[in-house]
């Protein structure tokens, strides 16, 4: 009796959970809106303010490279069965103080394009997991009136992964973590880092490709496809 009933519980999580699912990429196309927050390491570049006289003015590591916002809009196509066309614009902010100048402001937006590898409803139904690489113009400022400004158009490289879980058919939440690579000069003291790691949030949509028809044709024989 207690094996039945084992088996009679083991059965219904089972059939209550995902059913492991696969869904090829090619054909979809999705846009996703989302933002968060971004961390910018500066080691190299605190230690240079430093023996300028100007040592940044948060003693702690994990403080020295500064909290900022930044906001990202994503386009992809699946091209293939298993690999996705991307295109990303974004935006990115923070601050940072210098000891004897006044705040510095730094802003980098640009775009990117690349390829993700990706999967729908790999490993389960809804999940849409992806790794991708991706290059594109970037461009930065960093201000502070107390030191010239310095502007720069560079080229920018991202790696990146996440994940969406859609909720229906066309709609989905995603996370994204992202290493974007890009440096600017600061005037007197050294380059510094102006890209770091992302981490992002927000809605995707889906665009699922129209279904093929059959479409039947008097003396043809019937089942063509269109």
């Amino acid at each position: 009796m207690r094996r039945l009933v084992v088996v009679a519980v083991v059965s219904s999580v089972l059939m209550a959970s995902p059913a492991l699912a696969d869904s090829a990429t090619d054909g979809v196309g999705r846009v996703s809106f989302g933002g968060g927050l971004r961390w910018t390491p500066n080691g190299f570049f605190n230690g240079k303010a430093a023996e300028a006289g100007h040592a940044n003015t948060m003693a702690e590591e994990f403080v020295t490279a500064p909290l900022g916002f930044q906001g990202m809009a994503s386009f992809g196509y699946g091209a293939f069965e298993w690999l996705e066309l991307a295109v990303d614009v974004f935006g990115g902010f923070e601050s940072f103080q210098l000891e004897g100048w006044l705040p510095f402001t730094s802003v980098s937006y640009g775009g990117l394009i690349g390829l993700r590898l990706t999967r729908y409803d790999f490993p389960v139904t809804g999940l849409v997991p992806y790794l991708g690489v991706q290059t594109g113009p970037m461009l930065v400022t960093v201000t502070s009136p107390s030191s010239p400004g310095s502007e720069r158009i560079m080229q920018a490289w991202s790696v990146n992964g996440g994940a969406a879980y859609k909720f229906t058919d066309k709609l989905a939440v995603y996370v994204d973590v992202r290493y974007l690579y890009g440096r600017a000069y600061v005037s007197e003291i050294a380059g510094r880092n102006v890209g770091g790691v992302w981490f992002s949030a927000g809605l995707t949509i889906f665009f699922p490709p129209t279904p093929k028809r059959d479409l039947d044709v008097p003396g043809f024989g019937g089942g063509l496809r269109f």
